[in-house]
């Protein structure tokens, strides 16, 4: 039976937000404790997530209750977004046939939009065995989260700086786009500002004031 991981990268220093995102306070939880709540709704083989920067003091805050979930501590975080990711996947390869990418800032993301991405692959990784990918779009626009499939026949080696799976992804002639309604794909945080829009996105979708 072929195994999908997800994958949380939330190594990077947060320099433009000067805070460390994966612990900005999302509906009453650090912001990464609820991305990994998130994911461990769906059937993955394992949640693996990608720490660096301020490692020690994100682990100490976020509480983690479901067996699947693995930390990763990138030493070289410092590299860029593409560094942290080489590590994880590194890390996942071996064990894998295909990976989800989640990054931590974008919290707007809806769980169906999420299973939709990760049905979508699982049904192509059982009818190829090419690397492929697997991405949302809002208004035209490509998102989070990517589902690669057999991600193990991709290089990675020559990823640099904070560009992340772009490249490779570009490169796939295996590629699909699910359309949504989910400003959430498009949506990263990185400024104090991002968050605060985050926020009022949030509460005026579910008239939820709390965050």
């Amino acid at each position: 039976m072929k195994k999908t991981c997800a994958m949380i990268v939330a190594a990077g220093n947060s320099s433009r937000m000067n805070f460390p995102k994966p612990l900005l306070q999302w509906q009453e939880q650090p912001l990464l404790e609820y991305q990994i709540n998130q994911l461990t709704m769906l059937p993955f083989s394992e949640i693996i997530v990608v720490l660096g920067h301020k490692a020690d003091t994100i682990i100490n805050q976020v509480s983690i209750v479901d067996s699947r979930v693995s930390l990763l501590n990138c030493q070289t975080y410092q590299e860029g977004l593409s560094s942290s990711l080489k590590f994880g996947l590194e890390y996942a390869t071996e064990k894998h046939d295909a990976v989800l990418l989640m990054p931590v800032d974008l919290p707007l993301i809806q769980l169906k939009t999420i299973k939709q991405v990760f049905e979508a692959g699982a049904i192509l990784l059982n009818r190829i065995g090419e690397p492929f990918a697997i991405q949302p779009r809002y208004e035209f626009q490509k998102g989070h989260p990517v589902f690669i499939g057999n991600f193990q026949g991709l290089n990675w080696s020559d990823l640099h700086g904070d560009i992340g799976a772009k490249p490779q992804i570009r490169q796939l002639k295996n590629r699909e786009f699910i359309d949504t309604n989910d400003i959430g794909v498009i949506f990263d945080i990185d400024t104090p500002q991002d968050y605060q829009k985050a926020l009022s996105i949030y509460t005026r979708k579910t008239g939820n004031a709390k965050n």
